[in-house]
């Protein structure tokens, strides 16, 4: 490998695209459940009305969500302003029950073990743990969406669809993610632009004080422990994430049994013996993690999109004085690799699962197709006009400190859109609007898919395999054990301690379920 003293060859990780051959990609309440409100007493069913009027007034559901730790309503909640705005504007009634946040999943199995079923629940995709898929509880909803639901026919992609669908069954109404690719690359462009480089994936900025403290304390890449987050970003300039289902030679295999793992791993071998790497990034905490970007000692780093500007502000607050600019910047592609690249795409935020107990689905997907009305979408992400923003001449003035104020902060659980312009440009303004938009850019336009998203848990044994890569992971990185010795045995060994039987469960459900 070339050694030299500026090292114009890479971006921090682009630091090692050099050496490893990559070329750039151009291109609170805890707990409380709060009573119901009153359900209609001796009204006409949903379908047996013939009044259309007096139909929307009877509409009501029953639900469970999470309480997201924020401070929610109690008794009677159509009392509650903001529920009682969601009400009258749709409608409809959701009677909700929220649930502790720390253990929803847990708290939705002893429900469903005792047969306390909802209309409708919150998941994330189609199954967390809690049973109901497996058990044949939840309710297809092809044809209820097809004459009931025109806006969620309208805002609601294909590849959203296609992630709460099961051999063209449609098992639940999903929120499709605004940022599909889940990680992004972070650096300081101050830093670059201290030591004169202009391009992202050509240049290391470990050397020459950037940082400018007088101190050689610069860490050129950081990540976090279990090589989550920023691993993700690394293996994906080879097109893998490790926990994801990806084909090989007609199995589906975890990431990590690909052989282009291996190429991610002599990757940060190299960053690792020639201190670009964190050399403590095995033991780094989230907390950690964040106290090394804020202190201004680390130049690159990987996180969500969600957070394009929070680490500026993490910076900027920290270091006043410091004029810090914290920018992301597409994941490089490795080298002899021309396939997809970045994090694995999470099409699905979040999805609503309707019963096939429910008494009136009609009604669930008569107020979701509200969500993602042009109504629904600003009540949902901005709130309510007098409580949370007000509104001139067609724009929103929205005031972020009214959600603590008000306690409506619980109210993102009713988020379903991706983008919506009006309440982006509403909640974000000047560095923060342009950041953020950076991130959503980027997210859309790389990421890598997994063959098994939305595939029901394995059991414990099988589900503990899937972490086992990270001790022969270490070897190779921060030891300098041979890539191809060591990686070839544990694959070797791992399948036939386990691994072939969760390939074989990964292999058998793609194929039922997915092709």
């Amino acid at each position: 490998m070339k050694k030299n003293t500026k090292w114009v060859s890479m971006l921090v990780i682009a630091a090692m695209l050099t050496v490893v051959g990559c070329s750039s990609n151009n291109g609170s309440n805890s707990g409380s459940s709060a009573d119901p409100a009153p359900a209609p007493t001796n009204a006409p069913s949903a379908e047996s009305s013939s009044n259309p009027d007096e139909r929307a007034k009877d509409l009501s559901f029953t639900m469970y969500v999470p309480d997201l730790a924020k401070a929610v309503p109690s008794g009677n909640l159509l009392e509650d302003p903001t529920i009682a705005y969601m009400a009258k504007a749709s409608g409809i009634t959701p009677n909700i029950t929220f649930l502790a946040n720390a253990n929803y999943v847990d708290q939705l199995k002893l429900k469903f073990a005792a047969s306390e079923f909802p209309d409708v629940y919150m998941g994330f995709g189609l199954t967390q743990g809690d049973g109901a898929l497996d058990n044949d509880l939840i309710l297809p909803l092809n044809e209820l969406i097809e004459a009931h639901g025109p806006n969620l026919k309208q805002y609601i992609p294909q590849y959203a669809w296609d992630a709460v669908t099961i051999n063209g069954q449609i098992m639940a109404i999903p929120e499709p993610s605004n940022t599909p690719s889940s990680r992004l690359f972070f650096i300081r462009k101050d830093w670059m632009e201290h030591l004169g480089i202009t391009e992202y994936p050509k240049t290391s900025i470990r050397d020459g004080d950037p940082n400018q403290n007088g101190e050689k304390d610069e860490i050129a890449f950081t990540m976090r422990e279990k090589f989550s987050w920023t691993g993700d970003n690394i293996w994906g300039m080879w097109g893998i994430s490790p926990y994801e289902g990806i084909e090989l030679d007609g199995e589906v295999v975890p990431g990590f049994i690909h052989p282009n793992m291996k190429k991610g791993l002599a990757f940060m071998q190299t960053m690792y013996k020639e201190g670009l790497l964190d050399s403590e990034f095995l033991l780094n905490s989230s907390a950690i993690t964040n106290q090394k970007i804020a202190s201004g000692k680390a130049g690159t780093w990987g996180g969500t999109p969600s957070t394009a500007f929070f680490f500026q502000k993490l910076v900027s607050d920290a270091s006043p004085g410091v004029n810090a600019d914290v920018v992301v910047f597409p994941t490089p592609r490795g080298t002899g690799y021309d396939g997809p690249i970045g994090a694995v795409n999470f099409k699905v935020n979040k999805s609503y699962l309707i019963m096939k107990s429910a008494k009136d689905p009609v009604a669930v997907v008569k107020f979701f197709d509200w969500l993602f009305s042009d109504e629904g979408q600003i009540f949902s992400e901005i709130g309510v006009e007098g409580i949370n923003y007000a509104e001139e001449g067609g724009n929103y003035f929205y005031r972020q400190s009214s959600e603590a104020e008000a306690k409506t902060e619980w109210r993102n659980v009713l988020k379903m859109h991706a983008h919506n312009e009006k309440a982006f440009a509403a909640k974000y303004s000047g560095s923060e609007y342009e950041k953020m938009l950076r991130g959503i850019e980027i997210a859309n336009k790389e990421g890598i898919e997994s063959l098994t998203m939305g595939m029901p848990a394995v059991g414990q044994n099988l589900f503990n395999l899937y972490y086992e890569f990270h001790e022969p992971a270490a070897r190779i990185i921060v030891e300098g054990a041979d890539v191809d010795q060591v990686w070839d045995e544990f694959v070797k060994d791992w399948r036939a301690q386990g691994g072939q039987e969760l390939i074989d469960e990964m292999t058998k459900w793609v194929k039922e379920n997915k092709q």
